[in-house]
């Protein structure tokens, strides 16, 4: 059997509309008698402003995509990892990228060598990618590709190295270059002002040349883990899109033919109704955004999707299996708000890599969820609810009066000069302290210590394994012809000091045999920024 057919075998399915007992459930309910102010602010599922959900029965007509996050060692290493995740019920493809590789850097960097494959797969060069995706049909398996710098292009070079259309590939990715100026990356990998015009470029050419590409922007999940709260994941990610689209639109691309295959990276935290709420409040900022201020007239560019995963953040090392509970609490707070997709972290994930067993209990919770708790049987649970529709308003609200206050300072300002991460530092200093006190509990943690300190066995990446990888990497470096890589790399120098699209060089630079390092470094020389992040290696190129 291929990936592909055990793919499209595990996808969820709606078993059940009808209680556990056997009572007759609608696709929604709502007031008797609806009013205008619930026709404007809430409206059924499925209608502006889409507080309710983006489609009239939700999960009944479409279930959201089950997914699991996989990403270790060397390719070959995730390719099988790939493998039992869709044995053990994942629906989709979700791969993450080492912290090396998604930063752009390169495995054989001098620095960063430790962390090659730790916390994820390390791919920088075409021939990597190769090696993960013999058995993948990207033209018909939904490949998440967690990650920002370089990957699209690089599966464009993929596909035009294949033989496969540009039009017909299939998959997603996060090209949300100013999050990364935001969640820790600062201006050492990437200028606030290029990641604004990259994320323009990639958003543009995805819109013209790759339809059936899905991309997920503003990649919110970081910025959550980095410290923003509800409040201010909506506040920050509407001023990163509404910046960007504005910018957009003035390149000529409709905002409809870039807004309707756009998803919200999101998190679902353990405040449960604070989080349905977000969900809930998030939607109808949205829709009024794209109808009032941008002009869509498409219903998909107004309906918003969101791709939603757990938060890591939340998981603690001490009583591990704790987590189990805490993921599940935060995969059906969203459920409840209406996602399209969901990724729920494994309970060992604050020991290490995710292990198999890890992995498959955090696909079952979806699948309990779907088909027995009944999370999916109507759209909108708690639609109606004193307390959920009072705290939509509230959130709402609060990340208006936080949006106004970003854009007024300027966005690109307040990322450059640290006003934006201050916002997040706060929340944490004052998280911090409100665990050192007690206020906020959690437990294992500051209330009710674990009786054993015992921990499940860490799931192990082989160190050969990756030692091959690095030895491999650099002997194919070696063998390239380097007046074919240069040539590639002054087309991806002369797009950045010039006006033209980036991403087009930046895949005829893979196929000509560059690296991820070597891509992203040149683009920094452009930018007038070290060719090094480290100021480890000499650029082996010379730019006029």
């Amino acid at each position: 059997m291929t990936l592909h057919t055990q793919i499209e075998e595990l996808s969820l399915r709606l078993s059940r509309t009808t209680t556990w007992s056997g009572l007759p459930t609608e696709s929604f309910y709502g007031p008797k008698q609806p009013d205008a102010n619930y026709d404007a602010n809430l409206g059924d599922p499925g209608t502006y402003p889409f507080t309710r959900g983006a489609f009239p029965q939700m999960y009944r007509s479409r279930m959201w995509t089950l997914r699991n996050i996989v990403g270790y060692g060397a390719p070959e290493d995730t390719r099988d990892g790939v493998a039992e995740a869709t044995r053990s019920g994942s629906a989709a493809v979700d791969v993450v990228f080492d912290v090396v590789s998604a930063q752009g850097m390169d495995p054989d960097h001098p620095v960063v060598r430790p962390d090659v494959g730790l916390d994820g797969c390390s791919i920088s060069s075409l021939n990597d990618l190769e090696r993960l995706l013999p058995d993948i049909d990207i033209t018909k398996v939904d490949v998440a590709w967690h990650v920002t710098y370089c990957i699209y292009p690089m599966v464009m070079a993929y596909a035009k190295k294949n033989g496969l259309k540009l039009e017909d590939l299939h998959g997603s990715h996060m090209p949300d270059y100013l999050r990364i100026n935001i969640d820790g990356g600062g201006q050492k990998f990437t200028a606030p002002e290029f990641g604004h015009r990259m994320s323009i470029d990639t958003l543009s050419y995805c819109a013209q040349k790759t339809p059936r590409w899905s991309v997920g922007f503003p990649q919110c999940y970081n910025l959550r883990e980095r410290g923003a709260t509800p409040v201010t994941e909506i506040a920050i990610g509407m001023a990163i899109v509404r910046q960007t689209f504005r910018d957009i639109i003035k390149t000529g691309v409709p905002i409809d033919q870039v807004a309707q295959r756009m998803a919200w990276v999101s998190i679902t935290d353990v405040d449960l109704f604070e989080e349905v709420a977000k969900f809930r409040a998030l939607r109808r900022i949205w829709a009024r955004m794209m109808k009032e201020e941008f002009g869509a007239t498409d219903p998909r560019s107004m309906r918003l999707r969101i791709a939603c995963h757990t938060s890591g953040r939340s998981l603690h090392p001490q009583q591990p299996l704790n987590n189990l509970t805490r993921a599940a609490v935060q995969t059906l707070a969203a459920i409840l708000g209406g996602v399209q997709s969901v990724e729920t972290c494994t309970f060992d994930e604050p020991i290490g890599v995710p292990s198999p067993e890890g992995r498959e209990l955090a696909t079952h919770s979806q699948l309990i969820l779907a088909h027995e708790v009944g999370a999916a049987r109507t759209a909108d649970p708690l639609g109606g609810s004193y307390y959920v529709e009072a705290l939509t308003d509230m959130v709402e609200l609060e990340a208006l009066k936080l949006l106004a206050k970003v854009e007024e300072h300027g966005l690109l300002a307040g990322i450059a000069d640290g006003t934006v991460e201050q916002m997040l530092d706060d929340f944490n200093y004052q998280r911090e302290e409100e665990l050192r006190g007690k206020e906020r509990i959690i437990v294992g943690v500051n209330a009710f210590p674990p009786s054993s300190k015992q921990r499940p066995p860490r799931f192990k990446i082989d160190p050969a394994s990756v030692d091959e990888h690095v030895r491999r990497f650099t002997m194919e470096k070696q063998g390239r012809d380097l007046q074919v890589v240069q040539q590639g790399l002054d087309k991806v120098f002369a797009s950045v000091r010039g006006t033209q699209n980036t991403q087009e060089a930046m895949m005829e630079a893979y196929l000509a045999g560059a690296t991820s390092g070597e891509v992203t470094g040149v683009q920094r020389i452009a930018c007038g920024l070290p060719y090094d992040p480290f100021n480890a290696i000499e650029c082996p190129f010379t730019f006029r």
